[in-house]
């Protein structure tokens, strides 16, 4: 869309200089095929991050209530946000989102569901990825995020590790559900590992 590729060619430069960034393994080139990054999720300026490194257009899953800020909510609407409500009414949404993977286009999902300032927790990954990566059968992309003390701020340096392209699957004879939640645990591993990582690299 105009104005995603209007908002991270502008961002770009001023992200990379305020609050700069090392990439590990970030990919020059991407496939043409549906593709769900995992990230963990530190801050408010994780999606700027990916968006501003990665070399394909990025679609976002958000809380609905950021649609109602007056400036952010158009920004979104714009940018082919899609929004996801609390009540759980959120069936339509998910058959969108992997409408959208089937059709190649890359889906960025935080697993943990919101910003969360300490190590990985397993039990605070949301199966919500794994299921769409069943549903849809697009690769993953873990990623692993850290910044001293959790915190990004002005001149701090965020560390990002990108992992390896996955094809991730589970039994065939497990349920739905029983699929998704395989496959979470196996992007939880992932991204574990890169986070950790990243956290090492950082505290060096």
């Amino acid at each position: 869309m105009v104005l995603y590729d209007r908002l991270v060619g502008f961002f770009r430069p001023l992200i990379r200089f305020f609050f700069p960034c090392r990439l590990v393994n970030c990919p020059a080139v991407l496939p043409e095929t549906g593709i769900i990054v995992c990230p963990n999720h530190i801050s408010f300026f994780d999606p700027l991050f990916l968006a501003i490194s990665l070399p394909r257009k990025l679609t976002f899953m958000a809380k609905e209530e950021l649609f109602h800020k007056p400036i952010v909510g158009k920004w979104m609407k714009g940018c082919g946000v899609i929004p996801l409500s609390r009540d759980g009414g959120d069936a339509a949404k998910l058959r969108r989102a992997v409408r959208e993977l089937k059709a190649g286009k890359i889906m960025t999902i935080f697993p943990q569901g919101t910003r969360c300032r300490h190590p990985l927790n397993k039990e605070e990954f949301k199966a919500g990825a794994g299921l769409m990566a069943a549903l849809s059968g697009a690769k993953i992309l873990p990623v692993g995020i850290f910044t001293k003390k959790y915190k990004v701020r002005l001149f701090r340096r965020t560390y990002i590790h990108f992992g390896e392209l996955l094809s991730l699957s589970a039994a065939e004879e497990l349920s739905k559900k029983e699929k998704s939640l395989a496959i979470t645990e196996q992007i939880y591993e992932n991204v574990a590992a890169l986070e950790g990582a990243a956290r090492e690299q950082a505290l060096k």
